[in-house]
């Protein structure tokens, strides 16, 4: 497996958190991008830049809680349902901020263009909404980091196509990744094979997403720590997954 556009796609993710643009435009030029532009209001965050391989990426900020952005949690911790098909829920609070955040990119970007979309945490969980609001021949890689539980086992059923090459990372035992814990309409993961990196740094293992065991260890979720496990693991040669 190669590991360098997991790395790639998680230093977006993590460039992404910048609240001032100017600082964001910074650190997405140091990882060879040119920056577009960036969406901010109350409740999420994303930038549009374009990669060194010419493909235009959509990196979306999850949760900004140290930044005190109370709309965030607020998106957060509601829970409520949205019908999305016959049979598919999500909640609320992603679905409405993630609505916004497509339909900019989508007016911001050349008709046609196809978005390669990636985000930790909370706009994981956006990364996974990707076919409700962006049509399937323009979502390019998806890369979601941490994202917790925000849509039923019939939204990954109806949409199992359009996520097919969708990457999806877990760390650890991340008490975060496991939200909502007790509320059994929202237990569902991707219908994709998970990363999940292990406690020794360096090590992963390949499983289904429902089969991921979940955990209470929230120091896990943090970005800084999933993009140092995938740094040390893009660094080795002859990766080979856990057992």
């Amino acid at each position: 497996m190669d590991f360098g556009p997991i790395l790639d796609a998680a230093r977006r993710a993590q460039a992404a958190y910048i609240m001032d643009a100017a600082q964001s435009k910074a650190a997405f030029e140091a990882l060879g991008h040119t920056f577009i532009s960036q969406f901010k209001d109350h409740d999420s965050q994303a930038v549009l830049s374009v990669g060194p391989d010419g493909k235009t990426y959509f990196s979306l900020a999850g949760t900004r809680a140290s930044d005190l952005q109370i709309g965030d949690i607020v998106d957060d911790i509601d829970l409520s349902p949205v019908s999305v098909a016959k049979g598919a829920n999500v909640t609320r609070g992603p679905h409405d901020s993630a609505k916004e955040l497509y339909a900019w990119a989508l007016a911001t970007c050349p008709a046609g263009t196809m978005l390669n979309i990636c985000g930790h945490s909370l706009a994981a969980s956006r990364t996974h909404l990707a076919p409700l609001f962006v049509p399937s021949a323009q979502i390019g890689t998806l890369h979601s980091f941490a994202a917790p539980k925000f849509a039923d086992a019939g939204y990954y059923a109806t949409y199992a196509h359009q996520l097919t090459n969708m990457v999806c990372v877990v760390n650890g035992a991340d008490g975060w990744c496991s939200w909502p814990w007790f509320d059994r309409r929202w237990q569902a993961r991707p219908l994709v094979q998970h990363i999940w990196l292990k406690d020794d740094h360096g090590t992963f293992a390949m499983i289904d997403g429902n089969k991921w065991p979940g955990g209470w260890r929230f120091s896990d979720h943090d970005m800084d720590n999933y993009e140092a496990r995938i740094g040390k693991i893009a660094c080795m040669s002859d990766i080979k997954p856990a057992a």
